[in-house]
């Protein structure tokens, strides 16, 4: 699978480049049940600062939770969810390459 990021990074941080995916949420439903309001769900490609995102010096992480209601809400938490990950503070998720 091919996975399109913008060209320049959103942020940078201790080192690392940060690049959020934003993406449609669609939940199973039955047929019966409504439609809610579009929702987000997000994951995040961190690569070493001045790395292309596309190369061995990246990792893209699904960040775990409840779907966003915005693009600029998910993006948000992408790049908080990218920090923490850097940082060390999410179990199972680390830089390593």
């Amino acid at each position: 699978m091919e996975i399109a990021v913008d060209a320049y990074p959103t942020c940078r941080y201790k080192g690392y480049d940060i690049y959020p995916l934003v993406y449609q949420f669609t939940p199973p439903r039955e047929w019966h049940e409504r439609r809610p309001d579009r929702s987000y769900s997000a994951s995040v490609v961190i690569c070493l600062e001045g790395a292309s995102p596309d190369t061995e010096h990246s990792n893209i992480f699904r960040l775990s939770g409840e779907p966003w209601e915005s693009i600029g809400t998910a993006k948000r938490a992408a790049t908080k969810g990218a920090e923490d990950i850097i940082d060390g503070l999410v179990p199972g998720q680390s830089m390593t390459f």
